[in-house]
């Protein structure tokens, strides 16, 4: 059996949903904020002096271990991003560009791809990031830790 509801009634029930609704969203993200407040989110500096060797970057590749990527900003238009993980403990990202002239250089990717500093002490036993890089000068680099600007 169904009960309707008419006029100013169904707008007080509407606002009343809503205002449920808005309020499960807010409290879900406040905690979801408050764990993630406890750790700190690095966006990883690129050797960019080495710019001009690689030329346009061909394929980027990131492995995160004991740990994720948390963020991206400023993504370069027209490549390809794939995201996922090798084995549960280790995160990966993927770039590579759709056309070959949208191939931006080294400088463009600096700054971009954010991670995910673990907490506590048990993660960042096994915490590492390796970044390794092409270019269509046929160069090809891999750097890890503090040579991206990590703690």
């Amino acid at each position: 059996m169904a009960i309707q509801v008419h006029g100013k009634a169904r707008r007080n029930a509407v606002r009343i949903l809503l205002s449920f609704a808005l309020s499960t969203f807010l409290i879900g993200s406040g905690s979801a904020q408050a764990a993630d407040s406890q750790s700190t989110t690095v966006f990883l500096k690129l050797p960019v002096k080495q710019a001009k060797a690689f030329g346009p970057i061909d394929s980027i590749h990131v492995e995160v271990a004991c740990s994720w990527i948390s963020g991206l900003k400023n993504v370069p238009g027209l490549y390809n991003i794939r995201m996922g993980y090798d084995i549960p403990a280790v995160d990966m990202f993927d770039a590579d560009p759709r056309l070959g002239a949208a191939a931006v250089g080294l400088a463009a990717w600096d700054g971009v791809i954010g991670v995910r500093i673990p907490p506590d002490a048990d993660a960042r036993s096994c915490f590492k990031v390796t970044v390794s890089v092409g270019g269509r000068s046929g160069k090809f680099e891999t750097w890890t830790g503090r040579q991206l600007g990590l703690p």
